[in-house]
């Protein structure tokens, strides 16, 4: 509490209050997680789901936070002319602010989060509260700020968040600890109050809604292969582990024979002679006399060091004799019979399978089948909604307050967990203002829905492909809740990956054929086509309500205004359909195509020219790339007004100069595009021996612009070439630098060092080693040169006339030397040209610039 109060020649009193209170409670409980199956007995990988089954039957935290305050301000001016008495001033303030959070994490993978804000303020009297003055409006105030507190406030604005994760727990279920799947949920909800007449009339509170939904799903398809032996093998075969393996071998055969102890080469002498032994008794076979036992299994050991045995047993007389055997390992059988007879044992190891020629098939067939090494997903769906003219307030308990049995807004709202179709809900029970000429704002929505998958692809040792494909629709919608029929206009924009490489060296023409392309004539065939396919969806449908008393309840007759050939309705499928080599008559009619048409984009690089012999040579690394991609999108488009829907997305429009209805669908779209790009088409990286880098690359891209404004197609197409040059030129020595060695060790005649003594002196002559005179470091060059030609088409599609826009040849050479003086001066010197031809604009000309110096680099600081 403080108080501030202050009197004096032209003031009778001013008097300032100010009131707090702050409490803050937290609760983190310490306790187990509730683990019943954790001890449970058994090795078996398919107890692990059982054993990780747990819960927390306690949060891991509860905040509660609370404060009041309270400012009361007083000003009684005096009054210079005796006997009058001045007007009191007052301003007063009573606030109620609560917080709550909460922590819990239900089970281990299942992690939960919730929060919420209430910001209120205790009702008062706008009156003097001076009891010694006015005691019966202090006593109103009193009774007033009681009720008001007894019922927490009223709520002048309120918000709360969850957020909630969960991670499936597939990794501890071994057929599936190859797939990871987790998701999250975010939501958020706010309430705020609205703005109140003079005469006490509410023009209605606002409530607004999100909702996060977030999918992610792996395959790790390289790990469900190691789970089938045969696949296994076949990876590591042709993955180079072998080899690695092989050599390592060798290394380690090879070793023994620097060895001059005679105690040791000795002993390798020995190792050698048994592994000889054994690779001899591997070919021979084993044979051998066993003894059964009648009460016990017999083991015998035979050294073939491979299960795949042929195992035979022989009685003294010759007979054969049944034997019964399981295999423990490679060098190992177990004999089951229990008999006391004595019999011979032979077993011989069979031919790899390695070996065989059709088990080399099978693996060079089973590792192209394995081809797909991981696929991964990502799901998102936001959703977004705001609620003006909300009748109705809310409370502390999730911001909800009951209404006639029925908790407002609900806890669907609170959470998220709703749709468009909420809206309704809320006019049937009565909680949104209506018939109020004051109330004009609509309820407004927004979803975004975006899916992206990636899909890794190793056909062959060091060639990696990785495709992605991506949808991506954006959505906005205004009801108008308070006419009658609640009408609603949509907008948003779409995006999605396709394929249209099969037009992609069609060829754009040149003045001379008037720019001809087969794409583009494609895509003037298909127009007519799409046109026809439209008017057999709309034959013998019936004109719907609005269309006016001249239509409603008629057959579809195209003569009062059929499907017009340049509306979005025809010109885009007609447009997809040229640009991606589909056949007009079978296309899709979707402006909007579904998840189904999605087309990946992929990028490859192939390292394995390097190990060839001509590349490894002269190669260090030697690597090609190539990267393609497409995309079409619609931009911000809006729906129609005067659309009358009829069936499947298919509906009417009037049309502004006739009056008649005109079949179309409910959106009005302005722009739609393809963009797509090979970056690069082909793409060299080397690396040679001598240190020298090589960068090579082709570009080509181009993209396509549908306007349905101007019933025109705008064309950019560019090519690019790419040729980079680097070297390091090593311990570049200047100013007469030169290395000197001091402290080196001298031999004294006659006498004798070990091995260890010689390697401790060459490593303190090299440590000695240091730079006098001079400097000696690496100097980085680097040498790019690049060419772009680019032009731009505008395709008029009513007039069929072509005409060349915009188009340039640009050339640009850098040079950059940098040498580094010491770790804090580095010296750069750099040239950058560059020249612009125009091709086609008359107003522009031909520009050339060059920027070239020398750049310093100095650090301050280590």
């Amino acid at each position: 509490y403080s108080q501030r109060y202050k009197t004096g020649e032209t003031t009778v009193y001013e008097n300032e209050e100010n009131w707090k209170f702050n409490m803050t409670y937290q609760y983190s409980p310490k306790y187990k997680t509730w683990e019943p199956f954790k001890n449970l007995k058994g090795k078996s990988k398919w107890l692990d789901i059982i054993k990780a089954q747990n819960l927390n039957y306690l949060p891991q935290s509860i905040g509660f936070n609370t404060d009041i305050t309270r400012s009361y301000y007083e000003f009684q001016e005096r009054d210079i002319n005796e006997g009058m008495r001045l007007p009191v001033t007052f301003s007063e303030q009573f606030l109620w602010n609560r917080q709550f959070t909460l922590n819990w994490d239900i089970f281990k993978a299942l992690k939960m989060q919730y929060t919420s804000a209430t910001h209120a303020e205790i009702e008062e009297p706008y009156t003097v509260i001076n009891k010694s003055l006015y005691p019966d409006a202090y006593e109103a105030w009193k009774d007033s700020v009681k009720h008001s507190l007894a019922s927490f406030g009223r709520p002048l604005n309120y918000a709360s968040t969850f957020n909630a994760s969960y991670k499936v727990p597939l990794d501890k279920i071994p057929l599936l600890d190859w797939v990871g799947l987790d998701g999250s949920y975010n939501s958020t909800y706010g309430w705020n109050r609205g703005t109140e007449l003079e005469d006490g009339t509410s023009l209605g509170h606002t409530a607004n809604t999100t909702r996060k939904i977030s999918i992610n799903g792996q395959l790790r398809l390289e790990t469900l292969y190691k789970k089938v032996k045969f696949l296994d093998e076949a990876n590591q075969r042709f993955s180079g582990n072998k080899k690695t393996a092989t050599t390592t071998k060798k290394t380690t055969t090879a070793a023994p024979k620097k060895v001059t102890s005679n105690t040791q080469g000795a002993d390798a002498a020995k190792t050698d002679d048994k592994n000889a032994q054994a690779d001899s008794n591997k070919k021979k076979g084993y044979s051998s006399e066993v003894k059964l036992n009648d009460s016990t299994y017999t083991e015998v050991k035979h050294s073939q060091n491979s299960k795949r045995i042929v195992v035979r047993a022989t009685t003294k007389e010759g007979k054969t004799y049944n034997l019964k055997y399981k295999k423990v390992d490679e060098n190992t059988i177990r004999v089951k019979n229990q008999d006391t007879i004595p019999v011979k044992i032979s077993v011989v190891a069979k031919e790899p399978l390695q070996d065989k020629g059709w088990y080399k098939t099978a693996q060079v067939l089973a590792r192209g089948l394995m081809m797909v090494r991981n696929v991964s997903f990502s799901y998102r769906n936001d959703y977004a909604m705001t609620l003006p003219g909300f009748r109705t307030e809310i409370g502390d308990a999730f911001g909800q307050k009951s209404v006639n049995g029925i908790l407002s807004p609900g806890l669907d709202f609170a959470f998220g967990a709703i749709g468009d179709s909420y809206v309704n809900k809320a006019l049937d029970n009565g909680w949104l203002i209506q018939n109020d000429s004051n109330i004009t704002t609509p309820v407004t929505t927004n979803g975004t829905e975006d899916l992206q998958v990636k899909v890794t692809l190793e056909p062959v040792r060091d060639l990696k492909i990785d495709l992605n494909a991506s949808r991506n629709v954006n959505k906005s919608r205004s009801i108008r809740f308070m006419y009658e029929g609640m009408p609603a206009t949509q907008s948003g924009s779409f995006k999605m990956t396709v394929f249209t490489a099969k037009s992609a060296f069609a060829g754009s023409g040149n003045i001379n054929n008037n720019y001809n392309s087969k794409p583009f004539n494609d895509f003037m065939k298909n127009i007519p086509i799409i046109q026809e396919r439209l008017e057999r969806q709309y034959a013998n449908s019936v004109y719907p309500v609005g269309s006016g008393a001249a239509f409603e309840g008629k057959t579809y007759d195209p003569a009062n205004g059929g499907v017009d050939q340049y509306s979005a309705d025809v010109l885009v499928p007609a447009f997809l359909a040229a640009y991606t080599g589909k056949n007009a008559s079978g296309s899709s009619l979707d402006i909007f195509p579904s998840i189904l048409r999605m087309m990946p984009n992929w990028t490859l690089t192939y390292s394995g020219l390097s190990k060839l012999g001509w590349f490894a040579e002269r190669f260090r690394s030697f690597n090609i790339n190539h990267s393609y991609s497409s995309v079409y999108a619609v931009g911000a488009y809006n729906s129609y007004t005067n659309y009358m829907g009829y069936m499947n997305g298919m509906g009417f429009i009037l049309d502004v100069t006739s009056g008649n209805p005109v079949p179309s669908s409910m959106y009005n779209i302005n722009t739609v595009s393809i963009t797509e790009s090979f970056s690069p088409l082909i793409g060299v990286d080397m690396t040679f021996n001598n240190d020298l880098t090589m960068k090579l690359e082709y570009k080509k891209s181009r993209a396509l612009s549908l306007s349905l404004t101007s019933v025109a197609l705008t064309e950019n197409y560019s090519n690019d070439i790419v040729v980079g040059f680097g070297y390091k030129l090593k311990d570049l020595n200047l100013f007469g630098a030169k290395r000197i060695q001091s402290g080196e060790a001298k031999k004294k005649k006659g006498s004798k060092k070990t091995a260890e003594t010689e390697t401790a002196s060459t490593a303190n002559r090299t440590t000695a080693n240091r730079l006098v005179g001079g400097v000696s470091h690496d100097l980085n060059l680097r040498i790019d040169f690049s060419y772009r030609m680019q032009n731009a088409l505008n395709r008029n599609i009513q007039t069929h006339v072509t005409t060349a826009t915009n188009g340039s040849t640009a050339y640009q050479l850098k040079l950059q030397g940098e040498y580094t003086f010491s770790s804090r001066l580095t010296l750069t010197g750099f040239l950058d040209w560059q020249k612009n031809i125009p091709l086609v604009s008359t107003s522009s000309y031909p520009t050339t610039m060059a920027d070239f110096g020398i750049s310093m680099k100095f650090k301050l600081t280590r």
